[in-house]
């Protein structure tokens, strides 16, 4: 009995492939993604702020600090995908709500705006951190 369990295959070579690595990489990537376009929507606001207080440049600034928090919170999310393999469902959860968030607002920042290709530009980040979590929910269990 003990040689047969020698003989089985790990659970990634079954068919259904260990993916935490790209899992990971693919969070943290579009966590700093997110992160620097929420920096630089909320300097765009700041900007607006600076000679005389506008209500358009503090929507600016409300938005790109939430899209800046949720690229930073995913980039936290990501490495602890890695770090905590009894856990990884519950942050592969969070990974994928704060990328929906991101998703969100910064669709509602490219839509506001005249400039229409912004909206392909300000979806790659949260693109990648949804299915960074998406491949941690379904990667099996390590042994």
């Amino acid at each position: 009995m003990r040689g047969r369990e020698l003989l089985k295959a790990p659970v990634s070579s079954r068919g259904v492939k260990d993916r935490s690595a790209t899992a990971r990489l693919s969070s943290l990537v579009g966590g700093s993604l997110m992160a620097l376009f929420g920096a630089f929507v909320t300097k765009a606001g700041f900007d607006l702020l600076y000679p005389t207080r506008t209500g358009a440049g503090e929507a600016l600034v409300n938005e790109g600090m939430i899209i800046l928090a949720a690229g930073l919170l995913i980039l936290i999310g990501g490495g602890i995908l890695h770090q905590l393999t009894e856990q990884r469902r519950a942050w592969a959860a969070f990974v994928i709500a704060l990328a929906t968030l991101g998703w969100a607002q910064g669709a509602v920042f490219a839509l506001g705006s005249e400039l229409s290709g912004l909206f392909f530009a300000a979806s790659i980040g949260p693109i990648l951190s949804l299915v960074g979590g998406i491949l941690a929910i379904q990667r099996p269990p390590s042994e």
